[in-house]
């Protein structure tokens, strides 16, 4: 059984680009298998295992950077949906990112 320090090693924090990628590949698979095509907050916040707070932080960048659309449909009724332009750029860098996670056991 590892202990606490050998459990604290094994975690890798991962680069914003690695963060962004993950935040636009989750869009881009609502937008291709949901009927919503958008998600809210909570539901990124679950599957990215990232805290609300900072989500919104890299939400607010990737808008400002037209990679993904805030989305209001009321109060407190926040969607958030990939762009074209985010899924470009998701087609060019998700295979660098891939193949970079099998040549440096750093990333994942």
């Amino acid at each position: 059984m590892a202990n606490a320090h050998q459990k604290k090693a094994l975690i890798v924090r991962r680069s914003k680009l690695e963060i962004y990628v993950g935040i636009l590949e989750i869009l881009a698979r609502a937008r291709n298998f949901a009927s919503h095509k958008s998600m809210n907050l909570s539901q990124l916040t679950h599957k990215t295992d990232i805290s609300q707070k900072v989500l919104k932080q890299h939400l607010n960048f990737l808008v400002r950077q037209n990679l993904v659309e805030k989305q209001n449909l009321g109060k407190d009724e926040t969607f958030y949906a990939i762009t074209e332009r985010g899924l470009k750029m998701l087609y060019i860098v998700s295979p660098i990112i891939k193949e970079a996670r099998k040549t440096s056991p750093l990333l994942y």
